[in-house]
């Protein structure tokens, strides 16, 4: 039912996903051909900007040569009815004009008056500009530093023809004109670029919900299959004890009687823990717990856990507990703290193999107490030890089977921690077992510890 449930689930958000892809790949799309098209936009519109400044200053050019002939009597040509050309047809004939009369086009007079008008249009870039044969191709003159005149890439105005034959015309080049189009489109790609980035936030956000959903999903049916199986036992038990009662021999059996009444009041025990450990990590989500505060003999509350473990645990279990002193009483909340021990020793033994040693050391110093508790367990790695003591994680355990739980154990001992104002810390090592210290101040913030010492050392 749960891997039927699960594969259910993995399916939908597969498809989300790739329904997300494929919309985020289409929209990716359109914005590319978007772009495309305002490139090639702006190309256009560069290309008329460029053959018009260079048609007004190849006038400029006209005038100023035109000026310069004083001498100019009398008619100065004709033209025929068909003529065309980039400029005007009166404008052709003055060119000849002064082409007949040795008073040339300069280049670089026309170049430093294109400059001069362009810059006017914020238009930057490299330009050069080449005298050509419009019949054949060829670069009579140019202003190219390299001397070439034909550069790949680079963008061509239309040829102004300057003699009426057609044997000569003037045109000028844009070198590498992608930088003056993405100049002119960097508000554009700009804005681009943040819509793909917050697609790309929007799209890992996404995922990571999903992510999440699945994770909260499978914590929701472990949870319930964990608790239903850590329920499951205690009650069964009960419910045995219940049915002997009925039984007049097992009931005129004084032994027996007390020996499962014992049990069966354990296992109810064991069921308000449980309900406690759940109800507890349910309140610290909402509200910092408090701790009622109440003295405390730490040994005899070890020594009643140690026993309750080794009776209960199907596995062989060898305990060895150390005091230093050997009398220690202090202020704490006893429910809190003998979970939090309890907690601790249930993972010992979970998480070892059948043969399980587990070292209990209490250590009262001026600073606080240390509860150190060490097992020769499977250990744990590197990385489930960065968060082994968030909610609902159990790391590698989630594969063994033997080892059932929540994942709330160790967040429950952090919050008991941090409750009485102290810390709790891990030493492992892979297959080498596993110590947890449980360190509580003298004072916390509210309660002095009472602490009472005695002289003797027990080992």
């Amino acid at each position: 039912m749960k891997n039927s449930y699960l594969c259910l689930i993995m399916k939908k958000i597969r498809s989300i996903r790739i329904l997300t892809f494929v919309a985020v790949s289409v929209l990716l799309l359109l914005q590319g051909i978007w772009i495309a098209n305002v490139y090639r936009l702006l190309q256009k519109q560069l290309s008329v900007q460029i053959n018009e400044v260079f048609i007004i200053c190849a006038n400029k050019d006209l005038m100023i040569r035109m000026e310069s002939d004083t001498a100019t009597d009398g008619v100065i040509g004709s033209i025929k009815s068909d003529t065309t050309g980039v400029l005007e047809s009166y404008e052709l004939v003055f060119q000849e004009y002064l082409s007949k009369k040795l008073i040339f086009t300069s280049l670089s007079n026309l170049d430093s008056i294109f400059h001069s008008e362009i810059a006017k249009h914020n238009i930057h870039g490299t330009f050069i500009i080449n005298r050509i044969n419009p019949q054949t191709g060829e670069i009579v003159e140019t202003t190219d530093s390299l001397g070439k005149g034909k550069l790949q890439g680079a963008m061509a105005s239309e040829i102004i023809p300057i003699r009426m034959d057609g044997s000569e015309g003037v045109q000028v080049l844009l070198v590498s004109p992608y930088r003056a189009l993405f100049r002119q489109m960097m508000f554009i790609l700009s804005l681009s670029l943040l819509l793909v980035l917050f697609i790309g936030y929007a799209f890992f956000f996404l995922l990571r919900s999903f992510i999440t959903e699945k994770r909260l999903r499978e914590f929701q049916t472990d949870f319930s299959h964990a608790l239903v199986h850590n329920m499951a036992t205690p009650l069964g038990t009960i419910a045995q004890i219940n049915n002997l009662m009925t039984n007049d021999a097992f009931v005129a059996d004084a032994d027996k009687r007390k020996k499962y009444a014992g049990l069966a009041r354990q296992q109810i025990l064991n069921l308000q823990a449980l309900t406690d450990r759940i109800l507890t990590v349910a309140r610290s989500e909402q509200s910092r717990l408090v701790p009622k505060t109440e003295e405390i003999d730490l040994v005899k509350e070890i020594g009643d856990m140690v026993n309750s473990f080794s009776t209960q645990s199907k596995k062989e279990v060898h305990f060895s507990t150390h005091f230093y002193p050997q009398t220690i009483s202090f202020a704490a909340d006893r429910a809190m703290l003998t979970n939090a021990i309890g907690n601790l020793i249930d993972n010992a033994i979970k998480y070892s193999g059948q043969s399980v040693k587990i070292a209990i050391h209490c250590r009262l110093t001026d600073d606080g107490l240390l509860i150190s508790i060490k097992d020769n367990g499977y250990g744990i790695s590197k990385k489930d030890q960065q968060v082994i003591f968030a909610k609902f994680e159990r790391g590698a355990a989630v594969s063994r089977k033997e080892a059932k739980g929540f994942g709330l154990g160790l967040a429950y001992v952090k919050s008991v921690a941090e409750a009485h104002g102290g810390t709790v810390n891990l030493f492992s090592t892979k297959g080498e077992g596993t110590t947890f210290e449980l360190f509580l101040p003298v004072f916390n913030s509210d309660t002095p510890f009472s602490i009472q010492f005695n002289s003797e050392n027990h080992d």
